[in-house]
């Protein structure tokens, strides 16, 4: 009987131990396979590949715009000049959608300026604010589809006068 007893025990000590060294197996091949997975499977990652290198972006130059500041006297005024700032394989096609709406765009960058006050361009945060309205308004011209073209909106001149 003793000895029943003993066998049983190391039985279910080596069950365990087995059991163990099973899992502690399963886990290490699992974590192994998740690993490769993610880093030798490209199609998984994303849409982008290792090996394309980057397209810098392309600058289009706008122009220049004089608008008054709305004040009482009309004695100020706001020259502004700008480039926008777009994805590097995309110029020739933004650049031709710019000189299609060139009219629309300026009329609006116009009555939108003049509609601004002193303290509406005055530090960073009133010039981008309007740098970001430029760029949402001309995206929103530019772009129907709603995929934004314009990346940035830069002033080369922000004369405030």
């Amino acid at each position: 009987m003793a000895d029943e007893k003993e066998t049983s025990k190391v039985t279910i000590k080596s069950m365990l131990m087995i059991n163990v060294i099973v899992s502690a197996v399963i886990g290490l091949i699992s974590g192994g396979l998740g690993f490769a997975m993610f880093a030798y499977l490209p199609s998984l990652q994303s849409s982008e590949s290792v090996d394309d290198e980057p397209v810098p972006p392309a600058f289009i130059p706008f122009g220049e715009v004089v608008v008054n500041i709305d004040e009482a006297r009309l004695s100020r005024y706001l020259r502004l000049s700008i480039t926008l700032q777009v994805q590097g394989g995309k110029e020739k096609e933004i650049t031709e959608g710019i000189e299609k709406h060139r009219s629309i765009l300026r009329s609006w960058l116009i009555s939108y300026l003049s509609d601004k006050r002193m303290d509406d361009v005055r530090g960073a945060a009133g010039q981008n604010r309007l740098r970001r309205e430029i760029q949402n308004h001309f995206n929103l011209i530019l772009s129907p589809d709603g995929f934004d073209q314009i990346e940035d909106v830069l002033f080369e001149e922000f004369t405030v006068q």
